[in-house]
């Protein structure tokens, strides 16, 4: 069954009539839905999934009780290690609810790094994001770093270099990148280590010579690259910008 994790930044009382006939979608196609107990958007989705009679929701919490459980759903506890009250305290229920979702819908004021942070961690997971982009009025989709990169031109200045200082955001889109490139390697890899004539559809023709020259190429090409990183010691960030 599909679960779908909402969220949004604390900083947005009231939903968008766009986001809650979204959440009425969700709702009416049974879905699973997981979303954080804070204050601001975590409480107007519960209050809207309460007023759409929804079922199958779980709240999550860090520590004993939710904070906010309109509905009196079942609760999913999250233990953290961190000092109670601190971002890291409360970001760990966020990525277990990433992890334990399918896709996400996010509300985003364009500067809270919390929810920019979900959409990274949704990213990292291989799931799509539909972020809705709260002074746009619209919605965003996400499912890849250039998805990534459109929705962070909407930030300020000032929101950009904030998040630069809470959460490294350049270096955690540079991350998504190598690690989409890395996924490209090796499905090339898989490609060119293949014989010539399973590329080729079940016709009778074979490969031309410059057919065949191209993949070995290629091939020369993703194993030239991946013994530069490798001797070269490269980080992830320095080996996206070898791309």
């Amino acid at each position: 069954m599909t679960t779908v994790f909402i969220a949004g930044s604390i900083s947005i009382s009231r939903l968008h009539e766009k986001v809650a006939d979204r959440i009425n979608k969700i709702v009416s196609s049974d879905f699973n839905v997981v979303v954080g107990d804070a204050d601001g958007a975590d409480t107007s989705i519960q209050e809207c999934l309460q007023r759409y009679q929804a079922r199958k929701v779980t709240v999550y919490c860090t520590g004993d009780s939710p904070r906010n459980n309109v509905a009196e759903w079942p609760v999913h506890r999250v233990v953290s290690k961190a000092k109670a009250g601190t971002r890291a305290y409360f970001t760990a229920k966020d990525l277990e609810m990433a992890r334990h979702s399918d896709y996400g819908l996010m509300v985003w004021d364009c500067k809270s790094t919390g929810t920019l942070s979900n959409v990274i961690e949704l990213l990292r997971e291989k799931k799509k994001s539909v972020v809705f982009v709260n002074k746009n009025k619209d919605f965003v989709t996400v499912s890849d770093r250039d998805g990534l990169e459109r929705l962070v031109t909407f930030m300020s200045d000032h929101a950009r270099t904030k998040a630069e200082e809470k959460i490294g955001l350049t270096a955690k889109i540079a991350n998504i990148a190598h690690e989409q490139f890395s996924l490209d390697i090796g499905a090339n890899s898989e490609l060119s280590a293949s014989p010539v004539k399973d590329l080729e559809p079940s016709a009778p023709a074979e490969a031309s010579p410059g057919q065949t020259e191209s993949v070995k190429l290629r091939a020369a090409l993703m194993t030239a690259l991946k013994e530069h990183i490798s001797r070269a010691h490269l980080s992830q960030s320095q080996a996206a910008k070898v791309f």
